[in-house]
């Protein structure tokens, strides 16, 4: 039997769970189609009110291949619900079969998910879902299955859990193969048969210091990867927090051993030639102790060999560690600052403190000659925040080492986090328009028009004087200027900064003979506007 996997994705199709699932699938000997449709969450992709809908020939050509399964399954996460309902809806009008969904947002909301599904997959699916696709094979009820939630009767089923999987090892690589993968085709405007140039085009460009900084500009094709299951950190705006609660008693963040990641590496050096680098997309790699960090970096130098990226937590950050990692290759490095006010910090679970952060910019200005200036992250509209909230954090943000990347996020009160509870609980979200808007629509990397968010876009540009954006803090012109009738003007003076980005990219691309990324930033502006 045939099992078509279904993953509503970001535009780089890296999916963890459906090509982990494909993976331990075909490892015990099943049939797996994986389709993938990558593509944005920007708020202009709205086409129906707070509603995305796939154009009407992609939903057909889904049906089609998914027509003689056995089983149908959608994987994605809550900011993908419009269109894993469009697509769930669409199968089960079509087709007779079992329709499954997992991810993050059907494993906090299952029975929501139940109102246009059939099987909910709560938690880690691999197991639990070889059980489903032996019992369908053989014709035997499923509706005792641990992990699955389903609908019998009239009434609901919700399983209890079977335990985490603790030894990673014994599970297989992410499946990136060509083998029954296909792609929605931005140019073509269609499904196409999984290609190596297809899989080129959808990976990631990230940064690579080539030279001195002053001359540094390449990107690199990176692979994305990640060498652990679950988070150290619980920060109520994520719900690696409510994963963690679910698993109460048990050991929740794993490491795969680093011969298994190796032999992924190598796998990846010998049949996509085309990458050019590695990010290890864990949530904070640096987790890992000096200890670990030396044996990891030792046997990557000799094995891999690739320039590489990683992401990091203040408090895990060590001199010990940088020193090891950028020998062996490490060119990029994010990191999560989120809020440095009290109120944020305390509602965040995130006690973080000045000190820390400031401890690890420092280490990483101290390698800033062997990587490219590093991204920090921060997090705007927050609605129990106020200015002088934020201004908190854009005081840390002026104390930080040049250069560096500014990435600022809206806050998202996604489903079965703290802070979607305490947003109910507040009565910031009441009606379903609300969760559409506030929630499932939001663009997460646009903040609103605000005087103090264009205050913290402005600290982003490591050239502008400090001095100047600190004057600008102060409370007498916060006072004046924080109006909500200045949103617009904010919004302009947001966009026209991004566009003199853009035109600088693109000017400095040509004068460079950066061909390929000119082309790829054509191939994002289409997706965007198909």
């Amino acid at each position: 039997m045939t099992i078509t996997l279904l993953a509503p994705t970001s535009p780089d199709i890296s999916a963890f769970g459906v090509r982990a699932l494909s993976a331990y699938l075909k490892l015990h000997g099943k049939e797996v189609r994986l389709i993938f449709l990558p593509g944005g969450v920007e708020k202009f992709k709205y086409r129906h009110g707070f509603k995305y809908e796939y154009d009407k020939h992609v939903v057909e050509q889904v049906v089609e291949l998914c027509r003689g399964s056995g089983l149908v399954g959608i994987s994605f996460m809550s900011n993908y619900l419009d269109r894993a309902m469009q697509l769930a809806a669409a199968v089960k009008s079509a087709l007779d079969v079992p329709l499954a969904v997992g991810g993050i947002h059907p494993t906090v909301m299952p029975e929501e998910c139940l109102n246009f599904a059939d099987i909910v997959c709560v938690g880690e699916g691999e197991e639990a879902v070889l059980e489903l696709v032996n019992r369908i094979e053989q014709g035997m009820d499923y509706s005792d299955i641990k992990n699955l939630c389903v609908r019998k009767n009239g009434s609901v089923i919700r399983n209890p859990l079977r335990p985490l999987t603790q030894n990673l090892d014994d599970l297989p690589h992410y499946d990136f193969s060509l083998d029954g993968h296909y792609v929605y085709d931005n140019i073509k405007k269609s499904i196409e048969p999984m290609t190596k140039d297809l899989l080129k085009r959808s990976f990631p460009l990230e940064p690579h210091l080539e030279g001195s900084f002053n001359d540094s500009y390449k990107r690199t094709i990176s692979y994305k990867t990640l060498t652990t299951r679950g988070c150290p950190h619980h920060c109520t705006f994520c719900a690696e927090k409510t994963l963690a609660d679910m698993y109460t008693g048990q050991r929740y963040l794993r490491k795969r051993g680093f011969a298994h990641i190796m032999e992924e590496l190598l796998w990846v050096k010998r049949e996509l030639p085309f990458v050019e680098s590695i990010f290890l997309f864990d949530d904070t790699f640096l987790v890992r102790s000096n200890e670990e960090i030396k044996e990891f970096s030792k046997i990557y130098k000799e094995t891999i060999g690739l320039p590489f990226h990683i992401q990091a937590s203040p408090s895990t950050v060590t001199e010990e560690k940088m020193q090891y990692l950028t020998d062996a290759g490490l060119v990029f490095v994010e990191m999560g600052i989120q809020s440095m006010s009290t109120m944020a910090k305390d509602l965040y679970k995130r006690n973080v403190s000045e000190e820390s952060i400031l401890k690890a910019a420092a280490i990483f200005h101290k390698y800033r000659h062997k990587i490219y200036p590093p991204c920090y992250h921060v997090i705007l509209d927050n609605p129990w925040e106020k200015p002088e909230d934020v201004i908190e954090t854009l005081s840390l943000v002026l104390k930080l080492p040049s250069p560096f990347w500014l990435k600022r996020a809206s806050l998202v009160c996604f489903p079965g986090t703290d802070l979607y509870n305490k947003a109910r609980r507040d009565e910031i979200i009441q009606t379903e328009e609300d969760e559409w808007r506030e929630i499932y629509a939001k663009h997460l990397h646009t903040p609103h028009g605000s005087y103090v968010n264009f205050l913290m876009y402005l600290a982003g540009f490591s050239r502008l004087p400090r001095a100047i954006i600190s004057l600008l803090s102060r409370g007498v012109f916060v006072n004046l200027l924080e109006k909500e009738k200045l949103t617009g003007l904010y919004n302009e003076l947001n966009r026209l900064g991004e566009t003199s980005i853009i035109a600088a990219k693109g000017l400095r691309s040509l004068l460079k003979g950066d061909f390929r990324r000119i082309y790829r930033y054509f191939i994002k502006v289409t997706s965007k506007t198909s």
